[in-house]
């Protein structure tokens, strides 16, 4: 599916945004029809008249352009490069943004904040005003120095701000996005282009994770091969390949029904969420049963579903809800990778790195469950 990109500027008053309003009133207009007299119709005899058909020579119908997804994938980066920290979700915390910028200088990158970012206002969750964090983030996509962009954190705000954006300059001179949580939002509108990123931590919640930090540098300087777990109980046997999607599931949803919904045909789905109760999370995944997109995927990798409380509005555990929606369709489920916001919430698992856009052959036995990336 092609994304239209939406043009930041100075103003943000385009029709295509404005909300739609119902008018108050309808206005009612009484019409008076005259009485007709009945009139009686003789209908004609007619003679039957047969029509040849010419021959005809066969027209080919000129074939409709169909556009196909680039496999854009960016650069590994090397020591001397430059980095941004972006911050189109809620503020930067400037102790926990400190420990960030220290690593990332520490393997040799030079760093570079967003211009909105330390500009929040009152009590507001945001970095800036819309119009600041827009043209903050287009600066730095648009940068040709700056090799990757790292979220400064997630929370909300990308969904306000990834309309107004032209990715026409990073779509032509790619550079690394990462981030999770918020950050979804941007990850679908950018993989759905064709351009990979990565799903991983965030520049104030990586403090003291060595294994996370670890696989985020490999993911940014090398090329991470993939990742293997124990088959579990939930898991479910099977083979795929497709593109690895996704990330959040509420931002997942949020995006439905929009032009900006993430492209699901042929891929294999990766979904995270923390702080929802069963019933929204059933909500969420029904949305996708009955929208037709858990049709389309070729396989579902589960990852931290933290804080999930399955003892408000249904009985039915996480996996249970899953297989639900999937019902008889015989896809692979890889379940429970460490991969979401188990360390913001207890630092009791790492958050591995994720290149989403990217093929995958996922594979699912008795013993192992793993994928692999694809070049």
């Amino acid at each position: 599916m092609l994304i239209l990109a939406f043009t930041a500027g100075s103003s943000l008053c385009a029709s295509a945004m404005r909300p739609f309003k119902a008018p108050k009133e309808i206005p009612v207009h009484e019409i008076e029809v005259p009485q007709a007299d009945t009139v009686e119709a003789v209908l004609a005899a007619v003679d039957t008249v047969v029509t040849a058909m010419a021959d005809t020579d066969t027209v080919q119908a000129e074939q409709a352009e169909v556009w196909v997804r680039p496999d854009i994938r960016p650069a590994p980066l090397q020591r001397g490069d430059t980095i941004g920290i972006f911050a189109i979700s809620n503020y930067a915390d400037s102790a926990a943004l400190a420990y960030g910028i220290s690593l990332f200088q520490d393997w040799g990158l030079n760093v570079k904040l967003a211009d909105n970012i330390y500009r929040r206002g009152g009590k507001s969750r945001y970095d800036g005003t819309l119009e600041e964090r827009i043209n903050s983030m287009q600066a730095l996509m648009d940068d040709p120095q700056v090799k990757a962009l790292i979220s400064v954190r997630g929370g909300y705000g990308a969904a306000l701000v990834i309309p107004h954006l032209d990715y026409t300059k990073l779509l032509e001179h790619p550079k690394w996005v990462v981030g999770y949580s918020d950050v979804t939002a941007l990850h679908i509108v950018l993989n759905n282009m064709g351009l990979e990123t990565i799903h991983g931590p965030m520049a104030t919640r990586i403090e003291g994770d060595n294994l996370s930090i670890s696989f985020l540098h490999e993911a940014l300087f090398g090329d991470v091969k993939g990742l293997t777990i124990p088959t579990n109980i939930n898991c479910r046997e099977g083979e795929a390949t497709g593109r690895l999607v996704g990330g959040n599931l509420s931002l997942i949803y949020s995006l439905q029904g929009t032009p900006m919904n993430l492209d699901m045909k042929d891929a294999i789905l990766f979904i995270e969420d923390v702080d929802e109760d069963s019933y929204a999370i059933d909500r969420m995944l029904q949305n996708l049963l009955l929208s037709g997109k858990l049709d389309e995927i070729a396989g579902i990798i589960v990852g931290q579903f933290t804080n999930f409380d399955d003892a408000k509005g249904m009985d039915l555990s996480l996996p249970a809800l899953i297989y639900s929606k999937i019902g008889d369709r015989q896809i692979p489920v890889m379940y429970q990778i460490d991969a979401g916001h188990e360390w913001n919430a207890h630092k009791s698992a790492p958050n591995y790195s994720l290149y989403l856009g990217r093929r995958i052959h996922l594979k699912v036995d008795r013993d192992i469950a793993y994928f692999e990336y694809l070049d």
